[in-house]
């Protein structure tokens, strides 16, 4: 008996946007959270959120189908095929699979309604189960954010900024040297290292970066202040 399985394609688009928007909802949010940023402030377009959901969740997707390809593998072409052989094998063997079904399912034969009952319970069972799968994964992207927030707090109180996080934007005809921190659709904030104040800027606004550091930068820090003066 074959079963066909018709997939709605607008359905799965729909159910693909609404997590890549939630998920990236979540870790932006929490991101703002730790750094105290306004998130009315940094509000992102659609398409800024659905990049960024689909960029933070290609690892877990991919580890969970290579999983699920890994189980199906297994249980295809190990356990199952192991299975069928030891009830090939003997009689007893299949009287011990009918009596284990009978033991758990039992003999009666149903009634529709018993039926009708038991499928609306798999269906609900389902539902929850896919449910507490999404608010873990919620608390999962939440906690991407968290740790990527904490990660820029502790290099910056700790004046381990790299130089490529690094700008310079003039704010109120002063060019200020600040910690990138975040983007939204219209506004961009960063921290200055000396006072720690952190300042919005407009998204339009041009800034500087330093790519990287040239040699000539990278052999003054090598160079101790003593053997500089020295020289």
């Amino acid at each position: 008996m074959k079963i066909k399985t018709k997939i709605d394609t607008a359905l799965l688009v729909t159910i693909t946007t609404a997590l890549f928007y939630t998920w990236s909802t979540a870790a932006f949010n929490a991101f703002l959270g730790v750094m105290k940023l306004d998130p009315d402030l940094m509000e992102r377009n659609f398409h800024q959120v659905i990049y960024s959901g689909l960029l933070i969740s290609f690892v877990p997707i991919i580890t969970i189908l290579l999983l699920a390809w890994t189980a199906l593998l297994i249980w295809s072409h190990l356990i199952l095929p192991t299975y069928v052989d030891w009830i090939r094998r003997k009689f007893s063997h299949r009287r011990k699979m009918v009596k284990f079904r009978r033991f758990w399912f039992g003999r009666r034969n149903e009634a529709e309604i018993e039926k009708s009952a038991k499928s609306l319970f798999t269906r609900v069972s389902i539902g929850l189960l896919l449910s507490v799968f999404y608010i873990l994964s919620l608390i999962y992207f939440e906690s991407i954010g968290t740790n990527k927030a904490e990660v820029v707090l502790d290099n910056h109180n700790s004046s381990k900024n790299k130089t490529e996080h690094m700008i310079q934007v003039e704010i109120e005809n002063k060019l200020k040297k600040l910690r990138f921190l975040a983007c939204g659709a219209r506004t961009c904030a960063g921290i200055e290292e000396e006072t720690n104040l952190v300042y919005y800027f407009s998204a339009t606004t041009s800034y500087s970066f330093l790519h990287h550091e040239t040699e000539a930068t990278e052999l003054s820090r090598s160079i101790p202040p003593t053997a500089a003066n020295q020289k």
